[in-house]
């Protein structure tokens, strides 16, 4: 989940201002626009301030209308073709109904949604789709923003076909429909088929990477959290905070809310040791969350820790700078951009790392999953991790097929044990040693599915 950020907080003073600008320029040029950044770094609120309205006006091409721009997270369209495509449909028309668009044209978009709720193939819910955005833009020349936050499942493990017809409505459109993603790791790190190739290419120019906060935001970002508290804060110990932090709103919220607690006078100067911090559960969450989606870094960043600047290689440092994971030190040799998260790294180094528990394990506050001391949590889709968690919840009780429907889908109805068969099926593949002689996720016949061999 990202970082609690409020734009009513930053009135006038938008966090993250020249990040905005420039996904702002993307829209008006007609360009797609990919996001960057490790989770906690204030991806989609950075996305959710082009719903403000005053950003959405300044999004207007000249001579056209400012676009309607459609937030869809993601996390919401499931493992198949078909919800992605619904899901895409339904915010279109929820969006379209707010921006004033005649009813009419509403309406028609409606009757196609209703066909695509319909029990059909696939084909029929890809020209179902393609359908509404060609009526779209024939009778109304407003443009069309998609913002694809939590991106990252959906363009894993879906079929290519969803990203090639984006691509052909995106050029067919004229640059009247345009795409923002939002991901973990860059596009062609996630997936580097020929198939997404021209889908991912309307990127390849337009990437932006987030970088932790630059010290004006992250101080920003600490007034906020101290206002939300009616809490006062010397200059000192906000110094302090984002000093320590090095502008991870992630960290940062972590640092400020365990310092805030039980009611310290904040006024007066704060003696931490950063060793004792580090050993905090929320902060060493927050620094594994981090760690765990920086796999191209590792590294990199055990080098730069263990023997300093001059043991990079030059690739090496251009990897960390391009994510804004280094800092000058004084002016001089680079170091790693937040003092807390060197130190979890140097615990990495002397061996204090996740010890390998055998057996599957979840951490519900960071989402993590592992199994036999091995993450696998970004090997699995959304419905994936849900079932895990469910059954992890459950570990050794008998989970029949109503209950797993309502605990991933949230529904009790509709979802056969058919569908449910497929997703275990989906998850032994990814889990199991053998997935057809499973160890962990075991069938109760007739009834449903139990979890065995869990640390719970």
């Amino acid at each position: 989940m990202e970082a609690n950020f409020s734009t009513s907080a930053f009135a006038g003073a938008p966090v993250r201002a020249q990040e905005l600008q420039y996904i702002v320029d993307c829209i008006r040029q007609g360009h797609c626009c990919s996001l960057v950044g490790p989770s906690n770094t204030g991806k989609s609120f950075l996305l959710r301030s082009l719903l403000a309205e005053e950003i959405r006006q300044r999004c207007a091409r000249e001579k056209l209308k400012p676009p309607v721009i459609v937030f869809i997270d993601c996390l919401e369209a499931g493992d198949s073709e078909h919800a992605f495509y619904e899901l895409l449909l339904r915010r279109t028309i929820e969006e379209l109904e707010i921006a004033g668009v005649p009813a009419s044209t509403v309406e028609k978009l409606r009757d196609i949604h209703n066909k695509m709720l319909g029990n059909i193939a696939d084909v029929a819910i890809r020209s179902l789709y393609a359908s509404s955005v060609r009526q779209l833009g024939q009778e109304t020349d407003v443009p069309l923003v998609l913002v694809l936050d939590e991106f990252y499942d959906v363009f894993r493990h879906l079929p290519p076909w969803p990203f090639r017809q984006l691509r052909a409505l995106h050029d067919a459109a004229e640059t009247k429909v345009c795409y923002i993603t939002s991901t973990s790791h860059h596009l062609d790190q996630l997936r580097a088929d020929k198939d997404t190739y021209e889908f991912r290419e309307l990127f390849h120019l337009h990437t932006l990477i987030l970088s932790p906060l630059i010290q004006e935001d992250a101080r920003r970002f600490v007034t906020y959290l101290a206002q939300k508290q009616a809490v006062v804060l010397s200059d000192e110990n906000v110094s302090l905070m984002v000093e320590l932090s090095g502008g991870h709103p992630g960290i940062l919220e972590r640092i400020y809310i365990m310092l805030s607690e039980p009611d310290p006078d904040l006024m007066n100067p704060l003696s931490i040791k950063i060793p004792e911090l580090i050993r905090e559960r929320p902060i060493q969450k927050e620094c594994e969350r981090l760690w765990s989606e920086l796999e191209a870094e590792h590294e990199a960043l055990l080098t730069l820790v263990e023997r300093g600047e001059r043991a990079l290689k030059l690739d090496e440092r251009q990897l960390l700078k391009a994510k804004g994971l280094v800092v000058p030190k004084k002016g001089e040799a680079l170091v790693i951009f937040s003092p807390v998260f060197e130190t979890f790294i140097r615990e990495e180094l002397l061996g204090d790392s996740q010890p390998a528990v055998p057996g599957l394990r979840c951490d519900f506050e960071t989402g993590q999953i592992w199994v036999d001391g091995q993450e696998v949590t970004l090997q699995l889709s959304e419905p994936q991790r849900q079932l895990v968690n469910f059954l992890y919840q459950k570990a050794g009780m008998v989970c029949t097929y109503d209950e797993i429907a309502v605990g991933v889908w949230g529904v009790g109805e509709g979802v056969s044990p058919g569908a449910i068969y497929e997703l275990v099926k989906r998850v032994r593949q990814k889990i199991e040693p053998d997935w057809k002689t499973p160890r962990y996720i075991v069938t109760v016949p007739g009834k449903g599915y139990r979890l065995q061999g869990s640390d719970s």
